[in-house]
């Protein structure tokens, strides 16, 4: 009994405290000095972080610090609904364990010209493990005086109950035609009784991992006997974008490709890469990519401890400005955040767009986009452009809370590559 009411105070007094942490229920990194953020399937490097209920698939997360010392990195997570809103959940209902605990595995860098602590976290492990589907909120935080994030990264944990049948169909508007991408998709379920579809039933579906681009919230649009369709016609509709920017870091002793100029010292290394350019107007042209994640190798050592960074200098060939508007360089590496680390400087000299920034070694796809001045919302038709050709990959989720219930459970979980 004491160990009980031990438990409920320790979770209770964290979970307020934890309210005290100012972050936001997104993909994203609050410290400069964090870098090379990955959070997937163990063994599946560029999945999507994506588990099962019962915790047989585990994820990793990894991080580094530019730093010679140990920090205490301690993680929380959330549950949260269909929306990324906090459920209505309490952490006792959806944690077998303790709601928060301290990240212990880390490791120094290995003879690197920039020095780094490396940090690794698997969930589920034997201090927490989940015990409901649904979209959760992994927090990381520093937690010495003062907590603080660090981090913030999205996943969810699916129960399968109901088999997904996507297709690739004809955009409804004719003039997306040639640069848009439309799915259709049916959802059966013979083994699970669902008594109102268009009230207990959403979807949400997700381009190359990018949540700030997903289409969310999507009811039924019909439904018959034990199948769900969702078929509407001009509302699950991406651009099809272009093939990503490769960028092929995994050997600091030997240009790639894509390398101009490769420049050592004792203490540091710059990668120049050569220049890009404007691609909205060229034609499509298939090439092989990562659908813009990255992985994190050297082809230089065999400790991956002693994986370097570079600064790498990126180009992009304008001539002239572009009016009224900001470049951003964009991947998963910085959560496609237009932040102002990110923002590019137009050279006159260079003829073109500047950004100099540290990687670690690894393979990279990237991209280009505007930005309309006071604007939020982000353009890659000018630096990049779209064509329905390309190749993508979706994620579909199928979300389902039945008459009285407090959260979404996750029943379905589809992965669709529109080359199929």
């Amino acid at each position: 009994m004491l160990r009980i009411i031990g438990f409920l105070f320790f979770a209770s007094f964290f979970s307020l405290k934890g309210q005290n942490l100012d972050f936001e229920y997104v993909d994203k990194v609050y410290v400069p000095t964090i870098k090379s953020v990955t959070f997937h399937p163990q063994g599946m490097g560029i999945a999507a972080p994506v588990s099962d209920v019962e915790g047989n698939i585990p994820l990793l997360l990894t991080f580094d610090e530019l730093t010679n010392d140990v920090k205490r990195f301690s993680y929380k997570l959330i549950h949260c609904d269909f929306d990324w809103r906090p459920s209505e959940l309490m952490e006792m209902e959806y944690i077998n364990g303790y709601p928060e605990d301290n990240i212990q595995q880390y490791s120094f860098s290995s003879k690197t010209t920039l020095p780094y602590v490396h940090y690794e976290l698997t969930l589920p492990n034997r201090g927490t493990r989940w015990t409901k589907s649904g979209n959760y909120l992994l927090i990381v935080y520093e937690d010495e005086t003062e907590k603080f994030p660090v981090i913030t990264k999205r996943f969810v944990v699916v129960n399968n109950l109901v088999q997904i049948e996507p297709r690739l169909v004809i955009p409804a508007n004719a003039s997306l035609y040639r640069t848009h991408q439309e799915l259709d998709f049916v959802v059966n379920h013979p083994k699970l009784l669902i008594r109102q579809p268009a009230q207990e039933i959403k979807a949400s579906v997700v381009q190359n991992g990018q949540w700030k681009n997903a289409i969310t919230g999507i009811s039924p649009f019909s439904f018959r006997n034990q199948q769900i369709i969702f078929d509407y016609q001009g509302k699950i509709v991406f651009p099809g974008g272009k093939e990503f920017r490769p960028l092929d870091l995994r050997s600091l002793w030997q240009r790639t490709g894509q390398m101009a100029d490769l420049i050592r010292t004792r203490t540091s290394t710059e990668v120049i890469l050569f220049k890009d350019k404007l691609r909205g107007e060229e034609p499509y042209f298939q090439n092989r990519d990562i659908n813009g994640r990255f992985f994190i190798e050297t082809q230089d050592q065999h400790n991956q401890l002693a994986a370097d960074y570079a600064q790498v200098v990126f180009n992009l060939h304008t001539i002239e400005p572009i009016y009224d508007k900001d470049v951003f360089l964009l991947g998963s590496f910085n959560d496609w955040s237009p932040s102002p680390e990110y923002r590019m400087i137009f050279s006159p000299e260079e003829k073109g767009y500047i950004l100099k920034k540290p990687m670690k070694q690894g393979f990279y796809d990237y991209a280009f986009a505007t930005r309309a001045k006071k604007e939020e919302k982000l353009d890659f038709m000018e630096t990049e452009g779209s064509w329905y050709e390309t190749e993508n990959e979706y994620q579909i989720f199928i979300y389902y809370r039945p008459f009285g219930a407090r959260y979404d459970e996750v029943i379905g979980y589809q992965v669709f590559n529109s080359r199929r």
